[in-house]
């Protein structure tokens, strides 16, 4: 139950200032559904390699493409909704939306060990990718709508702790299942299952403290929402806001610290661990240990982004975020292998540039955004992050299998190092204020 001064306008949680209407509550089971869903997110990446090894027994020379093209019909599919339920959003409110993409997102890890081949595994993927479309966008709705603008880059640094405690969660708790199984005498198929199925079940639960604990409504009141018409259309229209289309730009690459970095580092782990004599699950357990980590680190440098992002202009934000997250990418080039400890070093930098970028790249199409239209527009942000995600994901699939492991970062790495000339080029002609 809240009391009055929870709900009156200028709430805090912590150094936040909340938006008019935002009750702690609602921030702090907005946090906790971040870090279940980025959990959710980064661990169907992370742990896919295992399903393909352990459960359908695909050749590692083939791996590389599937997860590849897992990955880009996944994203085709999720542009088919990103914008359909940021409206939706708008319509009717994040917490509803926000309630069906978990569950959904739950039953595709449910149905995922499942799978008896290559196409059943793409048709359990397609569910959960609807639930991605409409957890992302709303969970970036939101983080924009609880805190005013002064306060947004401190607040999304909170957010960003969450996900780190959540990659960690993934990565190292529900990752290891599998090694935890094996000593008990399981085989590695059942193992892989419980790892799963114990995923789907914590969306569940996640679903009903987001159905009790999040804000009900819309932003806007009945008569204010823009007609359905015009938020479909909103999301191109901003994009006559140079920094809004740069944010559009930036999220091509942004949301690979989701997915591409997750699916290659995790399969060039399995891989290298065969070379070190390591079994599929004590590869995985290795691993989640060398990315809690790299993530330990990004977790205390979450909040410090955060007060940076509010303390100096947000496109100068931007251009250093794409500056640390190029090189981070572009330094997987001296990396033998991701389960050595020697390469902790060059691995943390790429965790502290992508989660770097993610910030930045949020923080500035918040600002810029209108209220009434921001699902709509951080929608199409998402869409645009999905089509940079369909080239990165099919072309690296096949760069690392014929190339490298280290090429498809390269590929992103120099997106993003060009991108970031073009940023230097709009900061140069942008208002020199913070926030």
């Amino acid at each position: 139950m809240t009391t009055t001064s929870e709900t009156a306008p200028g709430a805090r949680l912590g150094p936040v200032e909340l938006a008019p209407g935002i009750t702690r509550g609602h921030a702090i089971t907005k946090l906790y559904a971040s870090g279940v869903t980025i959990a959710a997110l980064t661990g169907m990446s992370l742990l896919q390699g295992y399903i393909l090894t352990e459960h359908l027994e695909i050749p590692r020379r083939a791996q590389g493409t599937i997860s590849g093209d897992l990955s880009f019909w996944t994203e085709v599919f999720m542009l088919m909704f990103f914008v359909p339920f940021g409206v939706l959003a708008d319509r009717i409110g994040r917490r509803p939306v926000y309630v069906l993409g978990i569950l959904l997102v739950g039953t595709g890890w449910a149905l995922y060990p499942l799978a008896t081949s290559v196409m059943e595994l793409t048709a359990y993927r397609l569910i959960y990718a609807i639930g991605v479309a409409a957890t992302t966008s709303t969970l970036s709705t939101m983080v924009n709508d609880y805190p005013v603008n002064s306060s947004r880059g401190k607040y999304i640094g909170f957010t960003a702790m969450m996900n780190v405690l959540g990659t960690i969660f993934a990565a190292r708790f529900i990752g290891s299942i599998p090694a935890l199984m094996t000593e008990r005498g399981y085989d590695a198929v059942t193992g892989g299952t419980v790892m799963y199925m114990t995923m789907a079940a914590l969306c569940a639960f996640t679903a009903l403290v987001a159905r009790f604990g999040l804000k009900g409504g819309t932003p806007a009141r009945y008569q204010e929402r823009p007609p359905a018409k015009e938020l479909y259309l909103s999301g191109l229209a901003a994009a006559r806001n140079k920094k809004i289309a740069l944010s559009y730009a930036a999220a091509l690459a942004a949301r690979s610290d989701v997915v591409i970095k997750g699916l290659f580092l995790a399969l060039w782990a399995i891989q290298s661990g065969r070379t070190m004599d390591m079994s599929t699950g004590e590869a995985m357990a290795r691993f989640g240990t060398i990315m809690a980590l790299m993530y330990g680190v990004s977790f205390v440098s979450a909040p410090i982004f955060g007060w940076y992002i509010d303390k100096v202009n947000r496109m100068t934000a931007m251009c250093t975020a794409l500056f640390v997250a190029g090189s981070g990418y572009l330094a997987m080039y001296f990396v033998t292998s991701p389960v050595d400890f020697a390469m902790l070093p060059l691995l943390i930098w790429l965790t502290l540039g992508t989660g770097f970028m993610v910030k930045a790249q949020m923080a500035l199409i918040g600002q810029e955004a209108p209220v009434k239209q921001r699902g709509s527009i951080i929608a199409t942000g998402q869409m645009f992050g999905a089509v940079g995600i369909l080239v990165f994901t099919a072309l690296g699939g096949r760069l690392f299998d014929a190339i490298g492991p280290w090429a498809p970062f390269a590929a992103v790495g120099l997106y993003q190092s060009a991108l970031f000339i073009v940023a230097l080029f709009v900061r140069s002609h942008s208002k020199s204020t913070a926030g």
